[in-house]
C-alpha cells in the first residue's frame, strides 16, 4: 500500500473498509483500483488478468472472493446478470444500465423519469423493495 497514490476513490475505499470491518491489503486496494480504473463493469476474469501483473501469485480464487466480499459489505454492486460471467460496478450511485446484446458492453446512464418508477401494488405488497434500476437491452452503435 505504501505505493499506492491516495485518491478520492481510494479514500472512500479504505474508509467503506475500516467502517464494515474489512482487512484493507495491498491485493485487495490493487483489486479495487482495477475495478474503478476498467471503467466498463469487468468480470472477475478481466481485474484478475489486470491484478496478476502486479502480483504474480495472486490466484483467480482471491479475486473472485475478494470481489464477492466487496459487494457483500456494499463496496460495489454485482451488475444485473446476462447469462455471462458476473460483472461488477463499483459506483454505487443510483444510476441505470443499457446492455448491448452483440458486444456484452454495459454503459451507466441517468434518467430522472425511470428513477420515479413505481413498482406494481402486487409486488409491493410482498416485496420489500431497496432498489430498483433499469436495465435496458439493445445493440450499440459500434455493432449496429
Amino acid at each position: 500500500m505504501k505505493n499506492t497514490p491516495k485518491t478520492p476513490q481510494l479514500d472512500v475505499f479504505f474508509t467503506l473498509c475500516r467502517d464494515r470491518g474489512l482487512r484493507v491489503t495491498p491485493q485487495r486496494t490493487a483489486i479495487y483500483e482495477e475495478l474503478c480504473r476498467s471503467g466498463n463493469h469487468p468480470t472477475a476474469e478481466q481485474i484478475y488478468a489486470a491484478v496478476k501483473k502486479k502480483f504474480p501469485s495472486i490466484s483467480f480464487n482471491t479475486v473472485n472472493e475478494t470481489l464477492l466480499t466487496f459487494s457483500r459489505v456494499k463496496l460495489v454492486d454485482i451488475v444485473e446478470g446476462f447469462g455471462s460471467p458476473r460483472r461488477y460496478d463499483p459506483n454505487r450511485s443510483h444510476h441505470h444500465h443499457v446492455h448491448c446484446v452483440k458486444c456484452g458492453a454495459i454503459l451507466d446512464f441517468h434518467n430522472a423519469a425511470f428513477d420515479r418508477l413505481v413498482p406494481p401494488p402486487d409486488i409491493e405488497a410482498d416485496y420489500e423493495i431497496i432498489n430498483a434500476k433499469v436495465v435496458l437491452t439493445g445493440i450499440c452503435p459500434k455493432c449496429r
